[in-house]
């Protein structure tokens, strides 16, 4: 559960100016996107809208659900040793609020990713999501299913009525991926954290490792990188994920922002993954 920030709240309302969106649910099984005729969305939408911004806003220009979390996690049993692999991209409220736990629109929660993937004009994007998006159940196709259908159907801007008539079947789940992984290398956590000297110790065994690093050394590189801090979340000492916040200018250009969340961390132990990627 994402937990507000109050004071940032209000501090954000005050700076935007204008109303923060409220979507309303409509349904036990989907909530109203408001979504307009269909149209070329990208032909026509102003480029310099901020999400969360203006309540009158074509949600084909910005999206609705305006506060996004981007969640890295390190798992020392998958991905590339000198990366963190992705978890989501989770579209909440503009009042910081999770959307409904099936999803935004049931009709289009695919469950055949890995498949949509392969057809995919973008050659290289099934091989990308099994590096940096990797199930640590092992099941890829289930994970990617359940991160579109819950998440992916809740960014307004990807919605099929956006693309008017050249709409391609399934796109919107290609162009939802790619973006997530374009997001995750630009915001690279752990080239991030090895600018400040924050790099994985040797493993260690136990319930609680001793060579770790303080909460706000962690803070501290991150936003010594971005200038927002994240949210860090671990299980005991043991890192699990770094969350960073964003809204949205136009239809896609993600910014960083202050974190909505909380910490689950004191002391961390970042340690070296034991795969051989």
């Amino acid at each position: 559960m994402h937990l507000l920030n109050f004071p940032l709240l209000f501090a954000l309302a005050a700076a935007l100016g204008d109303h923060p969106l409220v979507v309303q649910q409509s349904s036990p099984h989907a909530i109203d996107l408001g979504m307009p005729p269909a149209h070329r969305a990208p032909d026509t939408c102003p480029i310099d809208t901020i999400s969360c911004q203006r309540a009158d806003i074509d949600p084909c220009c910005s999206p609705t659900n305006g506060l996004l979390v981007l969640a890295q996690q390190w798992d020392t049993r998958w991905g590339p040793s000198d990366q963190f692999t992705v978890h989501g991209l989770w579209p909440d409220t503009c009042q910081g609020k999770q959307l409904p736990s099936n999803g935004c629109d049931p009709a289009r929660a695919y469950t055949n990713i890995t498949d949509i993937l392969a057809r995919s004009q973008d050659a290289q994007l099934l091989s990308d999501m099994a590096t940096f998006w990797p199930s640590n159940k092992g099941d890829n196709n289930w994970f990617w299913a359940h991160e579109w259908s819950k998440h992916g159907t809740c960014v307004t801007t990807l919605h099929p009525r956006c693309y008017a008539s050249a709409y391609k079947p399934f796109e919107e789940v290609s162009e939802y991926f790619r973006s997530i992984l374009d997001l995750r290398a630009k915001y690279n956590v752990h080239a991030a954290l090895n600018a400040s000297g924050i790099v994985p110790t040797e493993p260690e065994s136990g319930r609680r490792p001793k060579n770790t690093y303080s909460l706000e050394q962690f803070k501290q590189a991150i936003k010594s990188a971005w200038g927002v801090e994240p949210n860090v979340k671990c299980r005991g000492r043991r890192l699990q994920e770094v969350w960073l916040w964003f809204q949205v200018r136009g239809r896609d250009t993600y910014y960083p922002v202050e974190p909505w969340g909380q910490d689950t961390c004191n002391r961390i132990s970042y340690q070296q993954k034991t795969n051989t990627a």
